[in-house]
């Protein structure tokens, strides 16, 4: 049962029993039962819902999957340590000491999830440009979409805060660049 239903069922409770005189328990009773559901219906209301974790993408990917094709979360877990192959999910699940990664896999199957917002970053080549204008920018004019360096300035024309996985998806040289440890990258805060 959810919160809301519970604090329904106990607002109903109430306004079937506090309109009764008092019964055959003696003076008062009615009174009493009224005040204790009252303070009940207060103390339900407060009831926190459980917080959704915040998960990278290719583990909420994977929930997804795997909830589409009808598996129980045993059937996840268990495939996934059980195939003796190193996926990222698997990896994952060993990120960091303990088990927090294991709780919140099952924490977001449960009660649902939000997806960890990819950093956004200015970038630098480097050795390249005048100082003021070394940064890595997206130019849109029309139909026309280039790569240039430019201010840092973010604008209608000029795209300047990227993720990584974006300049992979749109940036033809980024593998090239970045391998090369010619890259350099500078996080902003996302809006």
């Amino acid at each position: 049962m959810i919160k809301d239903e519970y604090v329904k069922k106990l607002q109903k409770y109430y306004d079937d029993h506090k309109l009764k005189e008092a019964d055959s328990y003696g003076e008062g009773y009615t009174d009493g039962l009224a005040e204790a559901l009252d303070y009940a219906i207060d103390l339900a209301e407060k009831l926190d819902e459980p917080k959704k974790v915040v998960i990278p993408k290719f583990i909420a990917i994977d929930i997804k999957y795997h909830k589409n094709y009808g598996s129980t979360l045993r059937d996840v877990l268990g495939s996934t340590f059980d195939q003796n192959v190193e996926s990222d999910v698997y990896c994952w699940f060993f990120a960091n000491d303990g088990d927090e990664n294991f709780m919140k896999y099952i924490s977001a199957w449960s009660n649902g999830c939000e997806v960890e917002k990819e950093p956004k970053y200015l970038v630098k080549i480097k050795g390249i440009g005048l100082e003021e204008e070394e940064w890595l920018n997206y130019k849109v004019v029309g139909d026309i979409r280039y790569f240039e360096l430019n201010s840092s300035t973010e604008n209608e024309v000029y795209k300047t805060n990227f993720t990584k996985q974006w300049l992979k998806d749109h940036w033809s040289e980024y593998d090239d660049y970045n391998n090369a440890g010619l890259l350099e990258f500078e996080e902003v805060e996302d809006d």
